[in-house]
């Protein structure tokens, strides 16, 4: 009789629409609930890396590298402001020091797709196919089965390469560098 009155009791209770209503929190609750959340996206929004961005695509290299520094003083360890910072001496024609950073965003990301791709150009630039190759395929086992626009980008810089098109190959005739002879 136990069991049937339990179920009585559960079958009324189901057919019974719950209807429970919440009061709208106060406008000062809600105003703290809402300074309580923190952005998504915190170190973009704060590090500069936006400005630093802006400044990269217009063609500002010296002000993005000002900006740059500022990034990397904040957050020492930040490929991305390495690989832009890189980029931007690589554009200024300074392709020393925009290895030396492309290898520091590396040392913090080995797999960051920007900076194993500037790198890659670099190689390309010193007549080191080989290691274009690498980083290449850094960039391949990091974008596993998913399309990059950074490996399409290298795979077809490193082809003209090849069929001397690209504007660092070799001259007929001239070696590439082959770490194996």
């Amino acid at each position: 009789m136990r069991f049937t009155a339990s179920l009585l009791a559960l079958a009324l209770l189901a057919a019974v629409p719950a209807v429970i209503t919440l009061a709208p929190l106060p406008a000062a609750a809600q105003e703290a609930d809402d300074a309580d959340k923190k952005p998504l996206v915190p170190f973009r929004e704060d590090s500069g890396l936006i400005t630093a961005e802006y400044y990269l695509s217009t063609g500002k290299y010296a002000q993005a590298l000002n900006v740059l520094a500022g990034v990397l003083k904040r957050h020492p360890e930040s490929a991305d402001a390495f690989t832009y910072t890189g980029y931007a001496y690589f554009k200024l024609g300074d392709s020393k020091k925009a290895a030396s950073y492309y290898k520091k965003a590396l040392i913090v990301n080995p797999t960051h797709l920007g900076a194993n791709r500037y790198m890659a150009e670099i190689y390309l630039g010193q007549n080191n196919l080989y290691s274009a190759m690498q980083q290449m395929q850094v960039i391949r086992m990091t974008c596993g089965d998913v399309s990059c626009e950074e490996l399409d980008e290298l795979e077809a810089e490193i082809n003209a390469y090849k069929n001397g098109q690209h504007e660092d190959a070799p001259a007929k005739g001239e070696p590439v560098k082959d770490p194996y002879n």
